[in-house]
């Protein structure tokens, strides 16, 4: 999982335009991020043109915006860590219902 922090964030963002960024341009950033994003290789410097962001850059940038965030069974439980009797809430357990019987018949013959 893809994890930025305040300030690759929006360096990360500047990158993803897919612009070209000199050596004199780059001096104006905080080097903190920058430095960051060259090691994990999402930035890389091309003589002539300057740095771009990488394909795996764009992956990660990719990844940040389009992570899910959606339960697989909604039906289960809150966290643990949720005390819904703290906010007057009512417990529902759903442990204790019985069941519900279906009584199946026969088709009587015509």
């Amino acid at each position: 999982m893809t994890r930025l922090s305040a300030m690759q964030y929006p360096m990360l963002e500047t990158f993803a335009s897919g612009i070209f960024m000199s050596i004199e341009e780059a001096q104006h950033y905080d080097q903190r991020p920058f430095r960051s994003m060259l090691i994990r290789q999402w930035i890389a410097y091309k003589p002539g043109r300057g740095f771009h962001i990488t394909a795996t850059g764009r992956k990660a940038h990719d990844e940040f915006h389009h992570t899910g965030i959606a339960r697989k069974n909604p039906t289960m439980p809150l966290t643990r860590y949720f005390d819904p009797t703290a906010f007057g809430l009512r417990v529902v357990d759903k442990s204790s219902k019985k069941a519900t019987v279906h009584a199946m018949r026969k088709a009587s013959a015509a």
